[in-house]
């Protein structure tokens, strides 16, 4: 293989890749999903068995990208699920029942700065109460065994926006979230600049060949 040839094919295998992020949810209570949720069905069957609200925290160990798909919905008071991004997200349901969960609906991908999501993901309605990350109304699923402060790549997220009598069931929008890093690993830029070292040095030394090569002609 020519050195040129060569030193491009490595470097088309160091193009910076997103390193593991994750999300870390926190929680101190939580409650088994209601059976009145329309969705516990598909949840149950994604490992979801519970849920916490008030107090929870979902915390981002890193500058991310977070891709949103809406899996569901099931309500008649037009529920609006927001982020504070630049560009803003916002997607409204506006029927009385969607089930997405065999084909989820992507919503867009947005940026975070590691930290704290509360108040970057927001719930609100026409009629109904708003709710972000860690209030009453804005419901993380968890697994059977998940514990507080363990990191996650995916989680889901749901609403319950009845402002009065609350029925607690947390179906009427369900958001899944996809966190990737925002930042290449260290040891990845570090292959890139070395193959692009490579490439150079490969381009220096056929050059040295062709003035060589004509001055012999």
């Amino acid at each position: 293989m020519k050195p040129l040839f060569a030193a491009l094919v490595l470097t088309g295998l160091v193009i910076p890749a997103s390193a593991q992020a994750a999300a870390v949810i926190s929680f101190d209570n939580t409650t088994s999903i209601a059976d009145n949720n329309n969705f516990k069905t598909q949840i149950a069957a994604l490992g979801l068995t519970k849920y916490d609200t008030t107090g929870a925290s979902i915390v981002l160990d890193a500058n991310s990208i977070i891709t949103f798909h809406l899996m569901g919905s099931e309500s008649s008071l037009n529920d609006t699920f927001s982020t504070v991004s630049s560009p803003i997200l916002t997607t409204t349901e506006s029927g009385s029942f969607q089930n997405n969960f065999a084909a989820p609906i992507l919503l867009g991908s947005r940026s975070f700065n590691a930290g704290s999501l509360a108040g970057l993901l927001n719930f609100s309605s026409i009629g109904g109460k708003s709710a972000t990350v860690g209030q009453n109304g804005f419901g993380i699923f968890l697994t059977r065994d998940q514990l507080s402060g363990t990191g996650v790549s995916t989680f889901y997220f749901a609403y319950d926006d009845e402002a009065k009598n609350a029925d607690k069931d947390y179906d009427d929008m369900i958001i899944r979230a996809t966190v990737t890093s925002a930042v290449p690993e260290p040891q990845t830029w570090a292959l890139m600049l070395a193959g692009f070292g490579f490439v150079g040095g490969a381009m220096r030394a056929n050059r040295r060949k062709a003035r060589v090569a004509v001055s012999c002609a």
